[in-house]
């Protein structure tokens, strides 16, 4: 074919337009990499749908008889909650409009987040402690933190710890009440989880609000999927720990596991006696040092290691018949034997 061709014939096959607004937030969207082919999918059915039904033509990826809501990819946007149906009678029809609200919201806070953040550094010009004109607002910080869980409850560890965020990692007063606000929304309320998120914070450089919702936002996103494999897959319940959110941290961010190469690892613990995190990151680092990264390296590690087992199994079973048959040897063997009725005391008295 020729170029030429080619390029009308894509041409008039149109494309579906997939913002990169919406693959720089889709964790804050709460949506998993692997679900991103779900969501293209039913933009592009919803797509030629619509372009059918507008021209009249017949190559519609599914009969237009057929509910929208019946298509895998389009049920899918609806049960995730990207989509909804829209309208009456004839004219009801599947609309993705709570996604582009979303995003829309997002790009809304972000502007807020940037106009707070020129405002603060138009301070810090001005030689003020804070952007607004103000000293360090200890008190406000207690207060709000005594408000955020409903009682006169800061111990003095908090209270140095609200120092040494002002002093030590230089946030403001609004930074420091905008952590714990984001930390009260995730049932994050105690200092052993207020201690490592602040100093992973201060490690990755963020000193904005808008990058401080985004990381709080990748927490979310981590917690989630570290605690899908600890109920479905461990049969383990309650709060994901920050040891359990770390090795979820170590696979996927570190190593650059999947979540479905995760599950799979999940999976292949799922009835060992001792299923546990670190029983999955024993299979993750074999993985690792493999350089398996696709699940059909991943598969095939597993078979190895599964007929290396099988073989183990066998040498110890071979190897505990060998060491009865030598502790205990058959009577007939012993009867057979050259000395069998041999009397040392007979021997002497010839």
């Amino acid at each position: 074919m020729l170029a030429g061709e080619y390029g009308q014939f894509t041409y008039e096959k149109g494309s579906v337009s997939f913002p990169c607004w919406l693959l720089e937030k889709y964790q804050a969207l709460d949506i998993a990499p692997e679900e991103l082919g779900y969501l293209l999918l039913a933009m592009y059915q919803l797509q030629k749908t619509a372009q059918a039904k507008g021209h009249g033509t017949k190559g519609e990826p599914y009969p237009l008889n057929v509910n929208p809501g019946d298509n895998p990819w389009v049920g899918k946007a609806l049960e995730k909650g990207w989509a909804k149906w829209s309208g009456d009678g004839e004219g009801r029809r599947v609309v993705l409009d709570p996604i582009w609200q979303q995003l829309y919201h997002l790009w809304e806070t972000e502007q807020e987040a940037v106009q707070r953040e020129e405002s603060l550094e138009a301070g810090r010009k001005d030689g003020r402690k804070d952007g607004f004109g103000e000293d360090f607002d200890y008190s406000r910080i207690v207060k709000e933190l005594d408000r955020l869980r409903g009682s006169l409850s800061v111990t003095v560890r908090e209270q140095q710890l609200i120092q040494e965020f002002n002093i030590k990692y230089g946030w403001s007063t609004d930074f420091i009440l905008h952590f714990f606000r984001l930390c009260s929304g995730r049932n994050l309320m105690q200092i052993k989880n207020y201690r490592p998120l602040a100093a992973q914070i201060y490690r990755s450089g963020i000193f904005t609000l808008e990058g401080l919702e985004a990381f709080m936002n990748e927490v979310d996103w981590i917690s989630k999927q570290a605690a899908e494999i600890k109920k479905d897959y461990l049969g383990l319940y309650g709060m994901v720990t920050v040891m359990e959110r770390d090795y979820y941290v170590k696979w996927h961010i570190t190593w650059k596991f999947s979540h479905t190469l995760i599950v799979r690892a999940a999976r292949e613990s799922a009835g060992a006696a001792n299923a546990t995190f670190k029983y999955i990151d024993s299979i993750m680092a074999r993985w690792h040092e493999l350089g398996a990264d696709t699940l059909e390296a991943c598969e095939e590690a597993i078979r190895v290691w599964q007929e290396e087992k099988k073989e183990q199994a066998k040498a110890r079973s071979a190897a505990n018949r060998k060491s009865r048959a030598g502790a205990s040897k058959p009577a007939k063997e012993r009867e057979a034997s050259p000395w069998s009725g041999f009397s040392l005391e007979g021997a002497e008295e010839q």
